[in-house]
């Protein structure tokens, strides 16, 4: 599997940047995870509209998903200029129902509902979906493909219900939209100690700090992740590419 981030921003793009988005491909498919802020844009530098193969949504915040209608409208339009742009598989969470209606209102998307119960057959591989702890439906995708394991936490806050969904992932893209010292008593995103407590219950080989929030600077995610002491971490940046 080939990951590439396409945004790594939470809740607003840094200077240059882009919220929310990565292109996974394998077996000569590509999946496009969340599409938020500058996704399309920075997407159209790797593949064209017309190569995406799937598209899976965590949940419907707008940083994660604020470039799908300019999306359908790049396919309508490339559509009306006689480009032969097939229908998109989308798989997001029911709720809230009027951002799936909004959605799946399109003939060039076909949507489908996931739950934490899903498991969808992809390309050859697997994708399980995990519920995690955010103010509206949210989902952690696990995928696996000939014995490789990918993990995207989305949006989550501590909880050790994620260690099952990150249990010896080979690569782990986890939220990190916090800090230990931004604590307050009811918390939004994990912090770079969570996510190094996490990577050691779990015995992730890899993990990459992401959801970024712009008003903390890199330096002061760096320094937190370090003082943990020295484990496999990079911190997320657009255009950084894995391969497991």
């Amino acid at each position: 599997m080939k990951i590439t981030v396409l945004g790594c921003s939470g809740g607003y793009p840094a200077p240059g940047g882009a919220t929310t988005g990565y292109l996974v491909s394998f077996a000569g498919k590509n999946i496009l995870i969340d599409m938020g802020s500058g996704v399309l844009s920075n997407l159209l530098q790797y593949i064209s509209l017309g190569d995406i193969d799937l598209i899976l949504l965590t949940h419907h915040h707008s940083d994660h998903v604020c470039d799908i209608p300019v999306f359908k409208y790049a396919l309508q339009m490339n559509k009306q200029n006689g480009t032969d742009i097939h229908t998109i598989p989308v798989f997001a969470p029911s709720t809230p129902e009027a951002a799936f209606d909004l959605l799946s209102h399109d003939t060039n998307l076909v949507c489908g509902h996931i739950g934490a119960s899903t498991i969808l057959p992809v390309f050859g591989g697997r994708a399980y979906f995990f519920r995690t702890q955010h103010p509206v439906e949210c989902y952690g995708i696990r995928l696996e493909y000939e014995g490789k394991v990918f993990v995207y936490t989305g949006d989550a806050c501590y909880n050790p219900d994620l260690i099952p969904l990150l249990k010896d992932a080979d690569l782990a893209i986890m939220d990190c939209g916090s800090l230990e010292k931004q604590r307050k008593p009811v918390m939004m995103h994990l912090t770079p100690t969570e996510c190094h407590s996490l990577y050691r219950d779990a015995g992730i080989k890899k993990v990459v700090l992401s959801h970024l929030v712009p008003y903390y600077s890199i330096s002061e995610i760096q320094e937190e992740a370090d003082s943990c002491g020295i484990w496999p971490y990079e911190i997320a940046s657009v255009h950084k590419e894995f391969e497991i």
